[in-house]
């Protein structure tokens, strides 16, 4: 019975929640570990970095006087640009071809359609995203990228030569 209930996709709201998705599951990535307080926009390496800092009158100054009271630091981890850069989402059909499922790519109008071995195809209007897609649906993770990804048109300087 359990298996007649069709399973609900994730939705993904971020390039970022997908490459860390992408990095927990498939390539099995360590992400890069920083501490990040929220008002200044301030970034350490460390946790012992960020205490320290937060108590130093100097970096005190760059925190606005009524924030004060509610400054916290927040873990950030931040895994590859699976999801944006082609080059390092290959790396991710390398990480799954190794197992001998085979990656079927090809564009369908202004889409592209991704699938590794038997898995359910995915679909994306980047190459990149629709690999990570499609490798997590290999490894049984269905998701879909809620705000999907879409490239910034170029104007050629010409364009602008005439005003």
């Amino acid at each position: 019975m359990w298996n007649d209930i069709d399973q609900e996709k994730l939705r993904l709201d971020s390039l970022q929640e997908l490459d860390a998705l992408v990095g927990k599951y498939v390539t099995l990535q360590n992400p890069q570990v920083f501490w990040e307080e929220q008002h200044a926009c301030l970034r350490f390496d460390s946790i012992e970095e960020a205490l320290e800092a937060m108590h130093d009158p100097y970096f005190q100054q760059f925190i606005p006087q009524e924030a004060k009271p509610h400054t916290a630091l927040t873990e950030i981890q931040e895994y590859r640009a699976y999801s944006s850069d082609m080059a390092t989402a290959w790396e991710v059909v390398e990480k799954i071809s190794g197992g001998a499922d085979i990656l079927r790519i090809c564009r369908e109008g202004r889409h592209w359609v991704a699938a590794f071995g038997d898995a359910p195809a995915a679909t994306s209007r980047s190459a990149p995203v629709a690999i990570c897609l499609a490798a997590l649906s290999a490894r049984g993770i269905a998701a879909e990228l809620v705000t999907e990804w879409t490239p910034v048109s170029v104007v050629p300087m010409r364009a602008y030569a005439a005003a």
